[in-house]
């Protein structure tokens, strides 16, 4: 009869008081012990194999005790990555009574010294990662023979290091060091007896290219990561590398093209990963004689020509990252059809190539896809921009990119039907059409669904939110949408980011609906049709970061609660139909950055304590009807980051405050069309970076200000706030990450969109009104960078205009229009070669047009009409301006006003133009049209008086009679000469 019996495993007892010695010396660490990742609690009772991160092992199943031969200890200090304060000493004595431990882990604890080794002479694997150790850790390390994997992952460790007695280590990470610090002792020494070493990271050091003789040694070495080694460049030295299965070079300077010698050799490779260098050149056919490979990534260089098609014989490939290069022509995704071990495909395109998906034969794909990013690939052009229809096949797909392509068709429901793991979906910028028609199932997966820019239309499915209950970020902007948001939305409880600007929805703007919708942090309703008053709902949006309702129909007036939205940032509420007062509490929203109300029909006075925020940035309220003095103060709490104030358009009144020079970061400053008395303060000057100001159509007085030249006026770049564009923004497909938590919920890495929103980016851009060429406009966005320009008109100015105005050589635009200037146009305003629109009209100048304004190449508008100018207008081929630009000047003259010069205009260059303007002594310029006039009639003269001469003469006459038969021979002027003393001079001239 057999008798079964089970044998209680117990930990030998010595082990078990060790355990508990390190229990007691972790405990004992009180201000860095982290109580909420606690694994001692568990560590009470004899057999210390139950443990919490506590393994044993039993080799005799006879014995009763075991042995301790891991031990998972990470994590349990804190430990601040930027932070370089150690947290405490690790005394090795603490794992002597362990002498069968293999494995230990101590990662991110942020120990800094380590004693010397005492009694590990077992351990097989040491992990210090995350740690504040430094080179003196690595004597204590040595003369461990049995040691195969040593982890040093992100520690202090600088210059060289030496590696003794670990002649059995097969994996050793060094990566995330600071190998950099001592830039004249880059090498690693020690390597040569490391002859079993399989697996080398040295990323994110600062190597340069003599480590590649180091490797040399390293026999046995098949995975090497030298990614984000900034000093590693040149051409790839393939020929050291070709035993290699796994290559990481990604991050790096490498240039030139891959070697065909030594990278054609090098067909033991499993994974290939050079992303994010400067390789040129054309990617060579041998690549389809690495039948091994699984990975490749050449992603983010400069690679050109064609994409091989022997990349069809690389059956094995997994993931294959391609984009951004410059490859051309066409390429046929049939030919991975036999792939069928492909999941992730990425090909970032450009103007030259395209991408077929639909073939002549058709073809069924053997893989089954997780990834597929193909945005900007110009897919299907060649077959009227078809939706890819081998996507039919695929039930796999977490993520899909496929924007800006000039797709066509409906909304391809059956994607999200057929793919239950869809995660991320992106259809921005094709031309697909018609409604949103989503499948009748529920989409639970689904996280991201950006369809902006498209041609979709009609109204939005009733149970939109029960059909997508989980997406956090929700883009339909820029389409033609109608009707309202359905009350289904508030089912969308993950929802983070709702983007439905630029549609034509309409109707009463129910915020309700948002109740649920707890981690709303971004809502984005701009330029619609909604109507009626803001709810009271919105007051419990807590997390809000950015509001934008911007050009809708919405009135009443600004809610008061607005104010307890304590994370508001971003409030744009222009073009609307906002009526009353501004409600003080707005300004308390410390964080808030940028405030728009512009265009509405708020009235008062800004309240005196408005704007103590310490963070605004963007301030727009033009054209509304704010009265009374600009308040002493205002925005006083941001004066050293405020960069636009846009108050045009309104009824302030008062002077211009002395204190706005405490903008010393103002790059736009609008206070156009107010009631503002006085004199330009000169404090004005002190705001040295502004690239725009308009103080036109006051009632400014006193003379131009001739500090304007201490202001850049275009040296700053304006057109972009300081925070990054949703578009910039890289969606990562990483899937080495599934399920981290992104602060707006717990959402899969595929949409990890949310967690890079820090700051609102979408549709943010700086936007300026501003007047030049004779137009009032929007300038918005890029066009910026190309814009500066100051506006005086309409206001009562008086005096000349400065010489200093011509040391403004990056302007684009001056108008001093409509004012009372008096003096000369200065001859300095040639300085201004960026110059395109330059206004001075209905002032009262006089003087000539200064030719030297001939040089101006960019000025297309020219105006000083209505002055008191007098002489010719400028000649030269693009000084060519219309009559209305000289009109109100009755003394001046030229060949396009009706007004002509009493001289004729003789054909010159510029040259002898500005030589024949003499300088004289009080500034002025000798008459040029009499000197003309001179000129053509001396040369009159000379000409008549020579011809007299040979018609009047008797004897020329007599001799030479005119007769039928004559013939005369005509000679240039320059070539008579003398004749010779003979009987009869004249017959040399004329003969029969």
């Amino acid at each position: 009869m057999a008798h079964n019996f089970q044998i209680s495993i117990e930990c030998e007892e010595e082990e078990r008081l060790g355990l508990l010695g390190i229990k007691s010396f972790f405990l004992s660490n009180d201000n860095t012990f982290k109580n909420y990742n606690n694994p001692f609690d568990s560590w009470v009772g004899a057999n210390c194999c139950n443990w919490d991160r506590v393994k044993c092992n039993n080799d005799d199943d006879l014995t009763s005790t075991a042995h301790v031969i891991e031990l998972f200890l990470y994590d349990l200090l804190s430990y601040d990555p930027n932070n370089n304060s150690p947290t405490s000493l690790l005394n090795a004595s603490l794992f002597q009574d362990l002498k069968q431990l293999k494995t230990l882990d101590l990662s991110y604890n942020g120990f800094s010294r380590f004693t010397a080794n005492q009694g590990l002479n077992k351990l097989e694997t040491l992990n210090l990662t995350r740690n504040y150790f430094d080179n003196q850790i690595i004597p204590s390390l040595s003369g461990v023979p049995s040691m195969n994997k040593l982890v040093l992952e992100a520690n202090l460790l600088k210059g060289s290091i030496t590696l003794l007695g670990l002649e059995n280590l097969r994996v050793l990470d060094l990566s995330y060091n600071r190998l950099n610090m001592v830039p004249e002792m880059r090498g690693l020494d020690g390597f040569s007896s490391l002859n079993k070493l399989e697996i080398l990271h040295l990323q994110d050091n600062n190597f340069n290219n003599s480590i590649f003789s180091s490797l040399k040694g390293l026999i046995s070495l098949k995975i090497l990561s030298l990614d984000g080694n900034e000093d590693l460049g040149g051409i790839i030295p393939t020929e050291d590398l070709k035993n290699l299965k796994v290559l990481n070079l990604s991050h790096n300077q490498f240039n030139g093209s891959l070697p065909i010698h030594g990278f054609c050799e090098a067909n033991n490779l499993i994974e290939l990963k050079l992303r994010n260098n400067q390789i040129k050149g054309e990617l060579s056919e041998c690549v389809g004689n690495f039948t091994k490979l699984k990975v490749v990534d050449i992603s983010y260089n400069e690679f050109s020509g064609k994409i091989p098609t022997t990349i069809s014989k690389l059956t094995s490939m997994e993931y294959l990252s391609l984009e951004e290069n410059d490859f051309e022509g066409t390429f046929s995704f049939s030919s991975l059809a036999n792939h069928s071990n492909l999941r992730h495909f990425h090909l970032l395109g450009g103007n030259n190539i395209q991408v077929e998906t639909e073939e002549l034969h058709e073809w069924q794909p053997k893989f089954q896809l997780e990834t597929l990013s193909m945005p900007s690939c110009n897919l299907n052009d060649q077959t009227a921009s078809k939706f890819p229809t081998f996507l039919l096949s695929q039930h796999k797909l977490k993520y899909l990119d496929l924007s800006h392509n000039h797709l066509v068709g409906p909304f391809p429901f059956w994607l999200l039907h057929n793919n239950s793991a869809l995660n991320s979906l992106d259809l921005r910028n094709n031309s697909l059409s018609g409604p949103l028609q989503l499948s009748t199932r529920n989409h639970t997966s689904l996280r991201h669904l950006q369809i902006s820019s498209n041609n979709f239309s009609g109204q939005l499915p009733t149970h939109l939110g029960l059909l997508l209950p989980q997406v956090d970020h929700f883009d339909i902007s820029k389409n033609s949408f109608e009707g309202n948001l359905p009350s289904s939305v508030e089912q969308m409880k993950m929802l983070c980011w709702l983007d439905a600007s630029n549609n034509k929805f309409s109707g009463d703007l129910h915020i309700s609906i948002f109740d649920n919708t707890s981690s709303l942090q971004f809502l984005l309703l701009a330029n619609n049709f909604f109507s009626g008053n803001i709810e009271d709902a919105w007051k419990n949006k807590r997390n809000l970061t950015a509001l934008d309702i911007s050009n809708n129909m919405i009135s009443g007036k600004i809610p008061t609660w607005i104010g307890s939205l304590e994370g508001l940032q971003y409030v744009q509420l222009s073009r609307n139909r906002f009526a009353g007062e501004l409600p003080i509490q707005i300004c308390s929203l410390f964080g808030l950055t940028l405030l728009d109300i512009a265009e509405n029909q708020l009235v008062g006075e800004i309240p005196v304590t408005c704007f103590n925020s310490s963070s605004l940035v963007y301030l727009y309220m033009r054209k509304n009807e704010f009265s009374k003095p600009i308040p002493q103060g205002l925005l006083s709490s941001t004066a050293s980051i405020l960069k636009v104030i846009d108050l045009s358009y309104n009824n302030f009144s008062g002077y211009i405050p002395k204190w706005f020079n405490m903008f010393t970061s103002l790059q736009v400053l609008l206070l156009k069309g107010n009631e503002l008395e006085g004199p330009i303060p000169t404090q004005l000057c002190q705001i040295t970076k502004i690239s725009i100001m308009d103080l036109s159509n006051n009632k400014l007085n006193g003379t131009i200000p001739s500090c304007f030249n201490n202001i850049t006026f275009g040296d700053i770049k304006v057109s972009q706030m300081d925070i990054p564009s949703f578009s910039d923004l890289v969606v990562t497909t990483d899937t080495s990450d599934i399920d981290t938590d992104n602060g707006c919920g717990n959402v899969n890495i595929y949409s990890r969109i949310c967690y890079m929103f820090n700051t609102y980016s979408s549709t943010v851009q700086v936007e300026v009104d501003f007047t030049t060429k004779h137009r009032y406009e929007s300038y918005k966005g890029n066009i910026l960078n190309y814009m500066s320009g100051l506006d005086l008109s309409s206001n009562q100015l008086t005096g000349d205009i400065p010489l200093q105005i011509g040391d403004l050589v990056q302007i684009h635009a001056l108008n001093l229009s409509y004012n009372k200037l008096v003096g000369n146009i200065p001859k300095v305003f040639s300085n201004l070669k960026q110059l395109e629109s330059l206004d001075i009209s209905n002032n009262l100048l006089s003087g000539h047009i200064p030719s030297e304004l001939a040089t101006l190449d960019y000025l297309s508008i020219f105006d000083v009409s209505y002055n008191n100018l007098s002489g010719m207008i400028p000649i030269a081929p693009h000084f060519t301006y219309p009559p209305s630009s000289f009109y109100g000047n009755p003394n001046l003259c030229g060949s396009y006003i009706e007004n002509k010069c009493s001289s004729p205009a003789l054909p010159r260059d510029n040259q002898l133009y500005e030589k024949l303007e003499l300088e004289i002594d009080d500034g002025g310029l000798i008459d040029l049209e009499a000197l003309f006039w001179s000129f053509a009639a001396s040369y009159m003269i000379l000409l008549l008086g020579f011809v007299a001469v040979l018609w009047i003469n008797l004897q020329w006459r007599q001799r030479c009679p005119l007769s039928s038969n004559t013939r005369w021979k005509v000679f240039p002027i320059q070539t008579l000469q003398p004749p010779m003393v003979q009987p009869n001079p004249f017959k040399a001239y004329c003969t029969k």
